[in-house]
This record gives structure tokens, sequence and C-alpha cells, in this order.
């Protein structure tokens, strides 16, 4: 059997220029013979005998000297080896193949952990990934601005990829989407789907040439498919997977701090109530200071106030509460902090921003009944008193037209009951007593009208409480549109019958108790105050249930049907403004034995939450919403603005300009486009990658130094499944990369080796022909024959030998 066997002489290159760039044509060219033995006939057969032949042809010539015997039988082995050769057929053969770059994908973790930003403890590698990324300070870079940093330097990673590879970038939460640069990274996915992301992205690979996958990520993978799985389907794909690791993989030290979820509006001289909440991690035990600092009206920031708390369990919610009472008017940015310790992993988590409006002005109350019972004395007593920046106008339609009805210094005393739209107006808040309905107007048509109007005050964002009666309320309004506002429904009118029974009211919701109840600041000492604090009421009145979208803040302790406990004290919404019903009129029984103490801040802070649609409106030619208080990073949140004129007549123009401010940086002008849905209304919906603290505003005169005419408030956070354990999972990303061909893991301050590793393997190729050169038949191959015969003829001559 005749075998062959290649060489490689000479090799070179060249670039077909109608080829692609990604498909170069190149050429190379080796000597071969097209009839070789085999190996053993060559070593066992053809040298032996040749070797022998050549011994053999002059050995017995003894008159001729060693040397010249020596050549001659040289020159004999040479011309017969020469022969031999030429009989194997020697031939160069020329090869052309098309040499296609492979394709490398860079998958980029896109998810909000990766705008964490990490101390990196370890001294090596902090230094080798500042020298890598070209930075001084890692604890000011997050994750994804390292990455940028350390994979777009120049002759980087990247640069040093595309030298032998065709380089697609992509970045995922989920699905990976392709990216033309690097700065198209926004780190605002709310979760990380490495699995999801390993698993749809394989259809890719299939139908292109790639020869690795190179995916930066944290490793830390918190929702959908388990990235084992998804890792071992490259390897039947022969593609291999290299991680390179982003962030601090040593277990962290950490406190989070998540700031009060508000208020966001406070009057002057109130003292407001902050709820912070620290989640620590490897650090309980340890004593830790929060502060809040605050900034007015875009002043200086400065120490308002702070506290000592005692950090508890890993990731055990500790709750510490900040009390202020602001003495300025204006609006204020608060920066609430936790002092960080010097072993945190990571501090960008310590801070929370929050704006605040602190408004001078007074909440105006009307408060109305129809005789002067306990209820009424002790509330009348409350609201002239209790706050500074709540005035009141009482009407008690028994009294005499003589009597002067009680009203704060402010305001004069009432001869009537407000009754048209321009006088409700001028009221924050009203509250109606057990009124008869004869009592608001003199006939039924009246009434009515007065109670639309009621209904219209209610939804500009005025607030209303309904506070029972035997006489009237709720009873007699039946029918009327007193109803639609109630935050209740009504019994049946046979089961509708005041109940009398001694009951120590109940919170609706214990753990966490409505403002308005909330008449002690801790949670527990305020439910042990309603428990066993208060004497015993004697009379409720039965209702069927809360309706939808109310909050109970009061229930029966023992009475029940089947909603549930018989509602005592409920709001609810309506729809820019809020209504409140009491099924008691028994409240004073509160002041035994501790006087006002009690009875007293629960009707101011019911006064100040039925207020809060009026507070938080500048304006009320323009009312804004938002369809959301606080949304994930790289969610959207929809902006609803209701603008009217000077006239109150709806605003109509082809768009509205508002603005959007951050916690740092300039104003950012925002579009609103009219919709279809309510002249003068108009939508826009946007994307926030970043989290921190965001507010709307419309301002006077389009101006950004106008006068803010209405403004909403948003938060936006890092979603908690991103936060609650974002150090490197090495271990993840190293079992990953086994479970593909050729896989490995590399630290993000080493990805430049591992792109010059990369770059040197060699390309694919593909054969397009090949040819043979013949060498054994050409004039060249006969005339060093020839040669060689010519001197061993010339030497034997000479030694006489013919």
């Amino acid at each position: 059997m005749i075998g062959f066997a290649k060489l490689t002489l000479l090799g070179h290159a060249w670039q077909d220029q109608a080829a692609p760039a990604a498909a170069a044509m190149q050429s190379e060219e080796t000597f071969r013979f097209l009839a070789l033995p085999p190996a053993w006939v060559l070593g066992l057969v053809l040298v032996p005998a040749l070797i022998a032949f050549g011994v053999w042809s002059y050995g017995g010539l003894a008159r001729l000297e060693r040397p010249t015997r020596i050549v001659l039988s040289t020159l004999r082995t040479l011309a017969i080896a020469f022969c031999v050769f030429l009989l194997m057929q020697p031939a160069f053969e020329r090869v052309r193949y098309t040499e296609l770059k492979g394709q490398v994908h860079v998958l980029i973790d896109d998810s909000a952990s990766m705008q964490r930003k990490d101390s990196y403890p370890d001294a090596d590698e902090a230094q080798a990934l500042r020298n890598a990324a070209g930075v001084t300070d890692l604890a000011t870079h997050s994750r994804s601005e390292l990455v940028r940093k350390v994979l777009e330097r120049a002759a980087g990673p990247l640069d040093e990829l595309r030298k032998a590879y065709d380089v697609r970038l992509f970045r995922f939460g989920r699905k990976p989407l392709p990216m033309r640069e690097l700065g198209e990274l926004s780190a605002a996915g709310p979760r990380t789907w490495l699995g999801d992301a390993l698993d749809l992205h394989l259809p890719t690979v299939g139908a292109a040439n790639v020869d690795t996958i190179v995916l930066v990520s944290d490793g830390r993978n918190n929702a959908g498919l388990d990235p084992l799985e998804a890792a071992q389907k490259y390897r039947l794909n022969d593609t291999s997977i290299i991680t390179v690791g982003v962030g601090d993989p040593n277990p962290p030290r950490n406190v989070r701090l998540i700031g009060p979820p508000g208020p966001k509006d406070a009057l002057l001289g109130e003292e407001v109530v902050f709820e912070c909440v620290l989640d620590a991690e490897r650090l309980a035990g340890r004593a830790i200071t929060v502060a809040l600092e605050g900034s007015r009206d875009g002043g200086a920031f400065r120490a308002l106030v702070s506290e000592r708390a005692t950090l508890i369990e890993d990731h055990v919610p500790l709750v510490v509460r900040l009390l202020h009472k602001f003495d300025e008017a204006g609006d204020w940015t608060l920066r609430f902090s936790a002092v960080p310790f010097p072993e945190e992993t990571s501090t960008d988590d310590n801070e929370a921003v929050r704006f605040l409006r602190v408004d001078d002005r007074k909440l105006r109350v009307l408060f109305v009944d129809d005789v002067p019972r306990w209820e009424y004395r002790y509330l009348k007593n409350a609201l002239l008193r209790v706050d500074t920046a709540i005035v009141a106008q009482c009407f008690l339609c028994d009294a005499t037209r003589s009597f002067e009805q009680e009203h704060s210094e402010e305001l004069p005393p009432l001869r009537e009951i407000p009754s048209t739209k321009a006088e409700l107006a001028q009221y924050d808040v009203i509250l109606l007593g057990d009124v008869p309905p004869e009592r608001l107007a003199p006939t039924e048509e009246g009434v009515r009208a007065w109670l639309d109007l009621l209904v219209e005050f209610v939804e500009n964002g005025g607030g209303v409480g309904f506070i029972w009666g035997e006489r009237a309320m709720p009873e007699r309004y039946r029918g009327t549109p007193l109803v639609d506002l109630l935050p209740v429904v009504l019994e049946e009118p046979n089961d509708a019958r005041p109940i009398t029974r001694p009951f120590v009211p109940a919170l609706g919701n214990a753990a966490m108790p409505h403002e308005i109840v909330q008449l002690k600041r801790e949670p527990e000492n305020n439910r042990q105050l309603w428990e066993r604090g208060f004497e015993p009421l004697e009379i409720y009145y039965p209702v069927q249930q809360s309706k939808a979208g109310a909050r109970v803040l009061l229930e029966h302790p023992s009475d029940e049907n089947r909603y549930g406990r018989r509602v005592l004290a409920a709001t609810a919404p309506f729809p820019r403004g809020h209504s409140f019903f009491l099924a008691t009129d028994e409240t004073w029984r509160w002041r035994k034995p501790y006087g006002e103490k009690y009875h007293d801040p629960f009707w101011r802070n019911l006064v100040r939450f039925l207020a809060s649609g009026r507070t938080s409106r500048r304006d009320a030619r323009f009312v804004m919403s938002l369809d959301k208080a606080t949304i994930d990073t790289g969610g959207q949140v929809q902006v609803t603005l209701l603008a009217h004129d000077a006239e109150m007549q709806p605003l109509l123009t082809e768009q509205l300009a508002i603005f959007m401010r951050r916690e740092r940086g300039p104003l950012e002008r925002k579009l609103l486009r009219p919709t279809s849905l309510e002249p003068g209304t108009y939508e826009g919906r946007f994307t926030l990658d970043q989290p921190g603290s965001y507010s709307f505003l419309v301002l006077d005169g389009d101006r950004e130094n106008g006068e803010a005419l209405a403004r909403q408030d948003l938060l936006v956070k890092i979603p908690d499944r991103e936060l609650a354990d974002s150090s490197q999972d090495r271990a993840q990303l190293e079992a990953i990369a086994r479970q593909s061909k050729d896989g490995r893991y590399v630290f993000l301050a080493d990805a430049a080796e591992l792109a010059q590793d990369l770059a040197r393997r060699r390309p694919v190729s593909t054969e397009v022909d090949r040819s043979t050169r013949p060498i054994w038949d050409s004039t060249w191959s006969l005339l060093v024959l020839l040669g060689v015969l010519s001197v061993e003829w010339l030497l034997r001559k000479r030694a006489r030998l013919v």
C-alpha cells in the first residue's frame, strides 16, 4: 500500500480582496511525496540497502586509497538515493482556504446589583483592579463603571480580542440584548437571570460561528433557570464559557439604610416622625449612628437630629425613628445617613435622600353639629387649642341667632352654614356631626345641592369627616350623595340600630397602625394603650363593612358579622381628597384619666390627614398624580397632570412641560402629551434607571427658578433581591465555566490577560481547493542526477578505473 507524508516547507498568506474581511482567502504551499512507502520499508529495507550497495561498490578495490574509496562510495550512494527519491514522486502541494474569524460574544450583567460599589479589602486584588481600570479609588466607582473602564481601555481586552475575533457585545438582565458600545449599560435590571440569559442566548450561538462566550457578572443568580444546567448545553455546542467575576468575592459586612416612606409635606412647627430601616449583615451587636441633615431651598446642609441604635441579627429590619420640628418653611432636601464602619464592604447604600415641603399655612376646619352634645363640646375645644397650625369655625345648628358661634381668634364667627362653592373652598377639612338634613338647607333640592357641593369639595382635594349621632348621622342621609362619600357600607335599615354595650376599640392593624391612631411613637406602646389604656365606650353604630380601598382604623373587639369585625372608624380616598367615618360619639371618654393628652392628638392627626389632599397641592389649577409611589430601577412611572387656565377652564395645548428633580444635578425638562380621556389632561411615561428620590414639578412660568405649582415625589429603589446578597459569587461563576468546553474563571482585573490568550488561538479555516506541482519529472531533477553521476565518472577516470 502506498502512503504519503507532508512536510511543511513554506507557508504564506494572502488576502483575497474580493472576499469579505470576516472570511479572508489564504493559501499555503507544502512539500510532499506522492508515492512514499511505509516508514518500516524506508528504515529496514531501503536505507540499509543503499548503504550496503555503496560500500560494496568500491569496498573490494584495495589498490585505491581509503579516502578515494569513501568519496566514490558516497557519490554512488547519493546517485542511487536520488533515483529512489525521484521514484517516490516528490511534489509541491498548494492549498487554498478561507480563514473565518470566529465570534466572541461578551455578555455583560446589566442588573441593578451592578450599581453597587465595593471596597475590595484584599490589597492585591484591589491594586490589580486599580491598574486594570486606571482609577485610584475603587469605592467611588460602581461595578458597571469598572467593567466599562477595564474593557474599554486603549489596547485593553476588547482591542486584543478584535485582532483575532469578531467581537459582539450584549447586555442582559434576562434576555441578552445586543449593544453597539458599553455606554448603553444602565445597571437597572430588577433581577439577575443568569440561567435564562445563557439559555435564551443559545439559539444565537447555534446560528453563528461562536467560539467563546465571555460572561461578565457578579454571579448572583436570583431568578429563573439554574445557570449550571443552561451552561451544560454549551458543551454540546463546543462553545467555551469564560466567566469574568465582578465585585468583591468576600462575604459582605454591610449596613443598608432604607429611607422613610414619608411624609412629603409638613406644617410649620410640626414635629415630624421619620422611620428609617437598617438592614445589617455580619455586624450584629454594633452601635451605629443614624443622622438627619437638611438643606432648605437649595442652601447648605446642616445637622438636624441623630439617634444611636444597636444592630441586631442579619437581615432583620431595625426601625430607627428620627423626630424633628421644622421652624422654617420652604422646600427641604433631607439626607438620612448611617455612619459607615471602617470594615464595611459597600458604603453606597448608607444614605437616602428625601424631599419635604414645610408649609407655613394654617389648616382651616369647619365643624357643624346640631346640639351641644358631649362629643361636640370636647371636639370643639380640641380644634381651638390643639395645634397653632389649625384654625376652626364651628357652627351649632340648635344655637340661637344671638349666640356667637365658637371660632379661632384668626377667624370671625359664622352666622350661617357656608353654602356656596366658594365658601366651602376656603376650608381644608369639614367635619359633620349629628346634623339633620333640613339644617343644611330648607328644601330637599337645597339639601341635595349642598351635598353635591360637599362631594365636589372632596373630589378637589378637601377632607370630610362624619361623626355618628342618634338623631340623623348617617341614617337620615340614605339615598343622598353623602352615602357615596362614606368609607363604609351601611347595614340594612332594620339592622342599623345603635348597640349599647361597653367595649374598648381595637386597632385595625396593630403592627402598622394608621397615622390617625398613632398616639404613641412606639407601635408596641401604642397597641398597649389602645388595648388597656382607655376607658370602655358605651355605644356604637353597626355598619356592614368597609368599602373597597378603605382603611379600617378601629374595629369592635368582639362583635362581628359575615364580613368580619364591626368597623368603628375608617378612612378612604375620594378621589383627590379623603373621607372619614366614626361609628361612635364617645371619644370624649378617652379623656379619663389623661385629660386631653390622647383625645386632642387623635383629632389633630385626623385633621392633618384629611387636609393632606390640599396641603400636597400648591395651585388649584394643576392636579398632578403618579401611578406609583415607588418603582424598581429600570421601571416606568406614568405622570398625569390635569391643567386649568386662570379661569379654571381646561388648558388645551399640544404639549405641556414639567420638570424632574433628582437628588443631585440640575432640573430636567420633560414633556407631557394630551390624552383623549378628559380635556386638559396630559400624560407621560418615563423610565428611571438610577435609584434615589425624584420630584416631578410644575413650575410657574415654565422657568427653572419659578414657584412650584404642583409636585409629586417618587422613590426609585434597587430591588431587594439584588441587594440581599450582592457579593461576587465566585463559586457559581467557576461552576458555570466548568460546565462548558475549555471554560475557566478570571477576575475582572485579569481580563486583559484572558483576551491575549484568546487572541493567540488559530481562526477556523475551510479548504477551497488544492493543486500539486511535481518535481520528479522536471529538467532540474535530471540535471541533478547527471551532475552526481558526472562527478563520480570524473573521479573514477582520475583513479584509472575507466
